[in-house]
């Protein structure tokens, strides 16, 4: 029983975890257009994108 619990509770996590990361990235889909320099930036950068969209959101 408790391994079943603690597999509900990873799985709601990871499910709140990639509703957060689409909410950033419609965010960042809707204010990234209006700066085509970030753009070339957040394209170059595959690795570290999620990070970069997070500073761009605070920032702008």
């Amino acid at each position: 029983m408790l391994l079943g619990e603690n597999i509900r509770t990873v799985g709601l996590e990871l499910s709140r975890s990639i509703a957060s990361e689409k909410d950033e990235r419609y965010r960042i889909l809707s204010k990234i257009p209006d700066h085509p320099t970030q753009m070339l930036i957040f394209f170059s950068l595959p690795l570290v994108q999620l990070e970069w969209v997070r500073k761009f959101l605070s920032d702008h």
